[in-house]
């Protein structure tokens, strides 16, 4: 004979723990959900219960119990913990920023909630609001690595790649066996210049850990062409072992491919792109040029002239922001290297920011968009402060007096209307190069995992008429001046391309302009080493070495004008 069932919501969840315990997951939550039923109004049962819900795999029903108890008991912190903890683990991040700063505010000295906010505002990529917290969690977790780690990255994605070394560098002298921080320290000394420093780090790194294939990595992109024989051949045995992740092997794949290019064995380095390219679409999916160009269209179609006249008043009125835009490796940051050497310019890099406002705004068709996502549809009520949010972070930096201030993110070329909206009087510089040199330089390039185009030659091919597309469609209908500007001029005659791109920005010429690969200035983006030595034309014709290999590529590009 059964026992009786528990009259009141406490023997039932003391039933549900009995049950656990057993490992009956199912008569758990019968109990759990009998308990909620005789207590509506008490938030502990409804709380364990979608504990009990996520437990099992069923996040949505968990969920609903826990903005239950949040709307029973607004300042119940851990409510909204778990709501944003739910939405992280859904992949939800953005929308999980809010309960999290929810609940942070509500127990500030909860060490869980403020690991969990501090991981959940950098992964967005809003780095200077996740580096109070990071510094917060420092100091209540001195000597913990992961906290180390965060702090020290997020410092160089604000641009400050020498607090990040100085952070390291304490750290190992707690830790000197941290892998970790070795390989944390290199590519900081490498952001700052400091090749000979970043190269002994990652050599500790690698002697750490034997086989890692990011130091590994780090070596070969530092020599290249000049790259220890045995640190080639470590690459190549990593590259060809079935055995290592698909992520490794890519990784690897994409810098010995540079060495064989430096080397002059171009069939060899083609070989390798191939390599490490197949193992990027295995371990992140094939492109779909499809699908982004139908999103383009669609964002095309919302970004026409008259958006523009009935937005007229609602963007800012400050002249500062300069925008330079163009497909990845066709001379952006070179470009951008020679405007901040100027003592009005200050060069903040490539902001997230654009792509961060894009998504916050709210679409009247009740969608919210991820980047790289196309908007579909804005609402215009959120520009002003929009526009305020966005110049407090590009001038976070800047020193006074700056007259303008330059984001060099070159994908910043799908959102120019968004841009348009929020300042209409900001300026725009459009870099193209011959798209065969850029499409050889991309592809053997470690992009972002979410650019999946850059992982095929045709893939490339699609995105360079996507972006000629759009920035067509965007001479034709902004009220930006736009500014194109050719590689292969800049490298023939870098001063009368530099006092071109001043005269646009309405700026005074400065030979210091000339002077760019002398500057201190951190760089992240993989030119870092190409903007340190002065303008050459060693690059231009680059695709010739690789002639034989790009069909596929020049049956996408077809009469596409020369420059990308």
């Amino acid at each position: 004979m059964n026992p009786p069932a528990p009259a009141t919501a406490a023997g039932h969840k003391q039933q549900a723990q009995a049950a656990l315990q057993a490992g009956n997951t199912g008569l758990a939550l019968q109990h759990m959900q009998r308990a909620c039923e005789l207590a509506p109004d008490s938030v502990a049962p409804r709380f364990e219960l979608g504990c009990l819900l996520a437990h099992l795999g069923r996040p949505d029903d968990a969920m609903n119990h826990f903005r239950a108890c949040v709307a029973l008991q607004p300042g119940f912190a851990e409510g909204w913990h778990f709501i944003g903890l739910t939405l992280a683990r859904q992949g939800h991040l953005h929308d999980a920023l809010a309960p999290l700063r929810r609940a942070h505010a509500l127990e500030p000295g909860n060490v869980r909630v403020l690991e969990r906010l501090a991981q959940a505002e950098f992964e967005v990529g809003d780095a200077a609001d996740a580096l109070p917290l990071w510094r917060a969690l420092a100091s209540l977790r001195p000597g913990d690595e992961s906290v180390e780690l965060k702090l020290g990255e997020t410092l160089s994605r604000l641009g400050d790649a020498d607090a990040a070394s100085a952070l390291y560098e304490q750290a190992l002298q707690r830790d000197p066996g941290s892998a970790n921080l070795w390989m944390a320290r290199a590519q900081a000394e490498e952001i700052t210049g400091r090749r000979d420093q970043a190269e002994a780090a990652y050599e500790e790194a690698l002697s750490l850990r034997p086989g890692w294939a990011f130091p590994l990595a780090g070596l070969l992109g530092l020599r290249r062409g000049q790259a220890a024989d045995a640190r080639v051949a470590q690459a190549q045995a990593l590259l060809d072992d079935p055995a290592r992740g698909d992520d490794e092997r890519a990784l690897v794949g994409y810098e010995l491919g540079k060495v064989f290019d430096g080397r002059g064995d171009y069939p060899r380095a083609m070989q390798t792109w191939h390599a490490a390219n197949a193992a990027r679409r295995r371990d992140q999916g094939e492109p779909d040029a499809g699908d982004l160009a139908s999103r383009v269209e669609s964002s095309l179609a919302v970004f026409n002239r008259d958006l523009f006249e009935r937005a007229a008043g609602l963007g800012s009125t400050d002249e500062r922001p300069v925008f330079i835009v163009g497909m990845p490796r066709s001379g952006t940051t070179l470009l951008e290297q020679m405007l901040a050497a100027h003592p009005q310019v200050h060069g903040a890099g490539e902001l997230p920011d654009i792509s961060l406002i894009a998504r916050d705004l709210p679409s009247r068709r009740g969608r919210p968009q991820q980047w790289p996502h196309i908007l579909e549809d804005i609402a215009l009520e959120p520009l002003p402060a929009a526009a305020k949010r966005y110049l407090a972070a590009a001038l976070r930096q800047a020193p006074a007096g700056t007259a303008r201030v330059v984001d060099k993110y070159p994908m910043n070329y799908y959102l120019l209307g968004l841009v348009a909206l929020m300042f209409p009087k900001a300026r725009v510089l459009w870099c193209r190069r011959d798209p065969r040199d850029v499409a050889i330089s991309i592809y053997g390039e470690n992009f972002a995992l979410a650019e999946r185009l850059a992982t095929r030659l045709d893939g490339i091919g699609h995105l360079v008429r996507l972006q000629s597309r759009m920035m067509r469609h965007w001479q034709a209908v902004l009220p930006l001046p736009i500014l194109e500007v050719r590689y292969e001029d800049v490298a023939a005659d870098t001063e009368a391309q530099a006092r071109r791109a001043l005269d646009f920005l309405g700026l005074d010429w400065d030979p210091a302009c000339l002077d760019f690969h002398r500057s201190e200035r951190g760089v992240q983006t993989p030119s870092r080493w190409q903007v340190r030595q002065p303008v050459h034309t060693r690059s231009i014709g680059r695709w010739r070495h690789y002639e034989d290999d790009l069909a596929p590529l020049l049956a996408v590009l077809g009469d596409e004008p020369a420059e990308a």
